[in-house]
């Protein structure tokens, strides 16, 4: 992880980390694909930074967007009767 402007940026890997046994990074990952789309529910909360770099770069993501993203995930599977999940 890494702070930069008092924010606390990490790859997909960290913040699925970060966040809990049951986040991956692919989730997280999708969560950023969903932000990007400006029909779904979760437009504009998540944005993905890529730096390039060798091989195929880095990309980043904000710790905080991430978990109000994780909270309303699971706001709206509680709220539609989905699985409940341990912490």
């Amino acid at each position: 992880m890494i702070r930069h402007d008092g924010h606390q940026y990490g790859t997909a890997a960290q913040i699925a980390h970060h966040l809990g046994p049951d986040i991956t990074a692919d989730r997280v990952r999708d969560w950023a694909r969903r932000s990007r789309n400006p029909d779904d529910p979760l437009h504009g909360l998540l944005p993905a930074h890529h730096r390039p770099g060798r091989g195929r770069g880095t990309t980043w993501y904000r710790l905080d967007q991430a978990a109000a993203v994780e909270a309303i995930t699971r706001q709206t599977v509680a709220a539609r009767g989905g699985p409940a999940r341990a912490r």
